[in-house]
């Protein structure tokens, strides 16, 4: 098992690290790594370790203040993931999490950094396409509250929970925040090839809202649609994974 220097900003589940290439997962507004623990479960005993992306104000980092400017998280997550890129690696993000690992490629391309052998952006629109969405982030707390219960994938034991939801809402308002204030900044599009993938019925981030990520590579780009809305990637998570071993290997 090797030692890596992973926290605060990764997590590997407690799993044996010996495989010969990394999946790196960012969760979407609101999630910490633990969203990903079942796909990191899945991958035990494969080729690739699976490490999920923990930002600041969730689980193990609960008492830090969540960022919500994309910049701000840029400028520690990148230097936290430099030595953890002596292997072949895919980034998986979905949500959120697909625009931050975007950027971050984006970022280790400035800094001259090895770039992932596949970049899967999962329920995130094309990033130059305006935010087509109500902005969350200034509205009140039931007002967040609300809209999640239409959005779908929280419990509503969670949503009527006082004392969850007062230390959920500063995370979610931050999370929300990141995104919804981002402005595409151009540049030329990635080398590496780019898979998107959305969910048929997800009213968040349409599927012909993914269709202009093929933009932003040179290289190839795939859009498949799975059945089911915005949190679509859980029932398909066996399905997602393979795509990512795949293209590692």
């Amino acid at each position: 098992m090797s030692t890596l220097p992973l926290l605060p900003w990764f997590s590997t589940y407690s799993l044996p690290q010996q495989g010969q290439a990394r999946a790196f997962a960012f969760p979407y507004s609101g999630a910490g790594s633990t969203a990903y623990f079942q796909w990191a479960k899945h991958c035990q005993g494969s080729t690739v370790d699976f490490i999920g992306v923990q930002p600041p104000g969730r689980e193990n980092r609960l008492r830090e203040k969540p960022v919500a400017d994309l910049s701000v998280l840029l400028a520690t997550l990148l230097p936290a993931i430099t030595p953890l890129l002596d292997k072949p690696f895919v980034f998986f993000g979905h949500s959120m999490g697909a625009l931050i690992a975007f950027e971050l490629c984006r970022a280790l391309r400035k800094q001259g950094l090895p770039l992932p052998n596949h970049l899967f952006v999962s329920g995130f629109r094309a990033p130059d396409m305006p935010n087509p969405n109500k902005e969350l982030h200034r509205l009140s707390d039931q007002g967040i509250i609300d809209n999640l219960r239409q959005y779908g994938g929280t419990p509503e034991a969670v949503l009527n929970n006082k004392e969850l939801m007062a230390m959920f809402l500063p995370v979610l308002r931050a999370d929300f925040a990141v995104h919804e204030t981002y402005r595409y900044p151009p540049e030329a599009p990635l080398p590496n090839p780019i898979t998107a993938l959305s969910g048929s019925s997800d009213s968040i981030s349409r599927p012909d809202y993914m269709f202009n990520w093929q933009r932003q590579t040179t290289s190839t780009f795939e859009q498949i649609q799975y059945e089911g809305d915005h949190f679509f990637l859980h029932k398909h998570r066996n399905t997602i994974i393979q795509r990512l071993q795949q293209a590692i290997e």
